[in-house]
Formats: structure tokens, C-alpha cells, sequence
């Protein structure tokens, strides 16, 4: 992909709002409302004068809490001086990769992938080896493509179960392996776990945490998408014990801390909405299952039992037309997607985010599938 301030992905970082009218189809942004629980832990938090600095690796409380969370999920319950509160999913993200990979070292990060790690890590002047991301369960590492790019110098390999943006959702036994092979080549896992509770199976995503990897993995989680707090900007880095030191460092002096208000928001969130992924994991299978009728033949081919997320990842391909050029009609027509090109070098897929209502993403899904079918392509598989 290329390495310029202008790419797909930058573009994207600097779009303006959507047009008012348009369904806004693009961002990773569920559309159910904060809970009503955390909008009164915000209010109070204001209201009792909470608008100050926390400690820099966040509130013992709330660390304590997502060790919890992490124990409840997987079985491994970190130290609480390998938790550190960080602004939202992507601090924690940036924090891992400058700890490990600067100065000197590459990544490697999935095929398609969310951008920000190629764009961070392009701007920290750190290479970038690729694999290619299968649809999910054993097959979704490609081994021998990650074992490359390690051997070419790479420090770090991302995993992002569920993935932004197919919804892909690796197995225990594929985290086994990646473990394993980070293990003989000294090297670490960044597992991105922004989705890790939003899984059509029911159950929370496998992490390498809880499968031999907690000496050797960055676990990188958020609130955003689970409890509807993406512009509260609250996640947490878990770490080796090893990197204590540099985590600390770099969070500290280009975060300070994560917002407090946020933080005693978290606090509430694991408290009292247990249930809360489990739950939106439903509502966004359903809306998959009415997106793939609606889509018909443009439809993601693959099990639901290996999804999550809230994202179709579409095949656009046999339109002939570039990603660019299929999200500019539908933007013509007032629906709102990501292009493809956001997130692979391989032209021709659509990433659409199922997060509006029924009647606005079936009128969205009819608009979509009537411009893949344009110019005489036929509707048909």
C-alpha cells in the first residue's frame, strides 16, 4: 500500500461529518445509547466535582476491575501493574507498537486489517510485513506468512479476533500456534480485542492471554464498542511484565491519563452489565442474518459461528468497479461505506458497518445491492 500522507486510510482519518440525511454506514460506532446506568455515572462523576487527573496507569479501581474482566473471560488474571487505562483501544494500540518496535524491529499485521497499524507504524518508521487473514477459526493465521515476516526482522505480530473489518474470529488452537511461534523467534502478539465480546456464538473471542501466551502478548481492549463509550475514550493495555517500564513511559507522557469521567464510567460498566457483549452479540447476528438476505448474491460467504463485530466485509470484485468508485455512488445516493482499499491493497470490497436501525440498513443493503448490480453485472453468484 502506499506510503503517503494522502492514502485511503489517511483520507478516511481526516473525512469530515457525514451529510446530514445520508445513512453513515462507515464508523466503527455502535448505535445503541450509552446505558442509562452510565449516563448517571457520568453525571455524577460531574456533578461530585470528578474532573481532575487520575494516577497515569488509571484508577486502581478500575484496573482491578478489568483484571477481573480478563480473569472471568479467559481464565488469566494479569497483575495489576501489567494494567494500564489508556485512551480508548487505539491508545492501547500505539502504546504496545512503539514499546516494541522502536527503535528497529518491523510488524506484521493481517490482510485485510484495521489501518492504524499500518499508518502508525509507517509514520514511526517501523516496516511492515503482511499475512494473509483467513475467514476465521483454525485457518485464520497464516503461519508460514507470519513465520517470514519474523524471520525478515519483526517483533511484533497483530491478531484481531474478532476482526475489523471480515468479523473473522480465530480459535483457541490458531492462538496456540501463533503463541508458539512468536515464543521461538523472540518475538511478542499484539491482540487487538476491541470485538472480543461481541461473538455470534454466544461465548467472548479466545485470547492468546489465556492459551500460554500472557508472557509474550499485549492485549489492547476497549469500552467503546461493548458499552457504547467511543468518545469517552477509555481502554487498557495489558503487558508482558518485561515492558512495565516502557508502557508506563510512553502512556504517560503522551496520554497523561485516560479521561476520569470515563474511567468511573468503566467502573460501572463491568459492575452492573455483565450480560452487555452477550447481548449486543444477538442484536448484531440478527442484523447480519437480515443483511446477507438483503445482499443476496453480494453476500459474505462464511459461518456465523466463526463471526463477530458488527461489520460485512463485501466481495465487490466482479463489478470491475474500485472500491473508491462503488463508495462514491452509493455516497451519491446517501448511503455511507468504507472502501475496501481503507483496509488491503486489493481493490474491489466494501466494508459496511451494520450499526443503524432496521428500516434505515434495509433501505442502505437495497441501495447497496442495486449499485453492485449496475452496468449490466449480473445479480446472480
Amino acid at each position: 500500500m502506499p506510503d503517503d500522507a494522502t492514502d485511503d486510510a489517511v483520507r478516511r482519518m481526516m473525512a469530515p461529518e457525514v451529510a446530514a440525511g445520508d445513512i453513515d454506514l462507515s464508523v466503527g460506532e455502535p448505535d445503541q445509547a450509552l446505558p442509562s446506568g452510565l449516563v448517571e455515572a457520568a453525571v455524577r462523576s460531574l456533578r461530585a466535582g470528578r474532573t481532575g487527573y487520575t494516577p497515569k496507569l488509571g484508577l486502581t479501581e478500575l484496573r482491578e476491575e478489568i483484571a477481573g474482566d480478563i480473569e472471568r473471560a479467559s481464565g488469566f488474571r494479569p497483575a495489576l501493574d501489567d494494567v494500564v487505562v489508556t485512551l480508548g483501544g487505539t491508545g492501547a494500540v500505539a502504546v504496545a507498537l512503539a514499546a516494541v518496535c522502536v527503535p528497529g524491529g518491523g510488524v506484521v499485521i493481517p490482510d485485510p486489517a484495521w489501518p492504524n497499524y499500518r499508518v502508525l507504524a509507517e509514520r514511526l518508521g517501523v516496516t511492515v510485513h503482511t499475512y494473509p487473514q483467513g475467514p476465521g477459526g483454525d485457518g485464520m493465521i497464516d503461519l508460514e506468512a507470519v513465520a517470514a515476516g519474523l524471520r525478515a526482522g519483526a517483533r511484533l505480530v497483530v491478531v484481531n479476533s474478532p476482526s475489523n473489518p471480515t468479523g473473522a474470529v480465530a480459535s483457541a488452537a490458531a492462538l496456540r500456534a501463533l503463541v508458539a511461534l512468536v515464543r521461538e523467534h523472540r518475538a511478542y502478539i499484539l491482540s487487538d480485542e476491541a470485538y472480543e465480546a461481541i461473538v455470534f456464538s454466544g461465548d467472548r473471542a479466545a485470547s492468546p492471554l489465556a492459551h500460554g501466551g500472557h508472557d509474550v502478548t499485549f492485549s489492547a481492549r476497549t469500552f467503546s464498542k461493548t458499552y457504547s463509550m467511543t468518545g469517552l475514550r477509555a481502554g487498557a493495555l495489558i503487558s508482558p511484565p518485561e515492558f512495565r517500564v516502557a508502557v508506563a513511559a510512553l502512556h504517560g507522557t503522551t496520554a497523561g491519563c485516560a479521561p476520569v469521567t470515563a474511567q468511573l464510567v468503566g467502573i460501572e460498566a463491568l459492575r452492573s452489565l455483565p450480560d452487555r457483549g452477550r447481548d449486543l452479540a444477538a442484536a448484531y447476528r440478527a442484523r447480519f442474518e437480515r443483511a446477507l438476505s438483503a445482499l443476496g448474491p453480494w453476500a459474505q460467504d462464511v459461518s456465523l459461528e466463526r463471526l463477530g463485530g458488527f461489520y460485512l466485509w463485501v466481495d465487490a470484485r466482479r463489478t470491475g468497479r474500485t472500491g473508491n468508485d462503488l463508495s462514491d455512488r452509493l455516497r451519491e445516493r446517501g448511503v455511507v461505506v468504507s472502501s475496501g482499499t481503507v483496509y488491503t491493497a486489493t481493490d474491489g470490497f466494501l466494508r459496511i458497518a451494520l450499526t443503524a436501525d432496521d428500516d434505515a440498513l434495509d433501505k442502505a443493503l437495497t441501495i447497496v445491492r442495486e449499485v453492485l448490480s449496475m452496468d449490466g453485472t449480473t445479480d446472480e453468484r
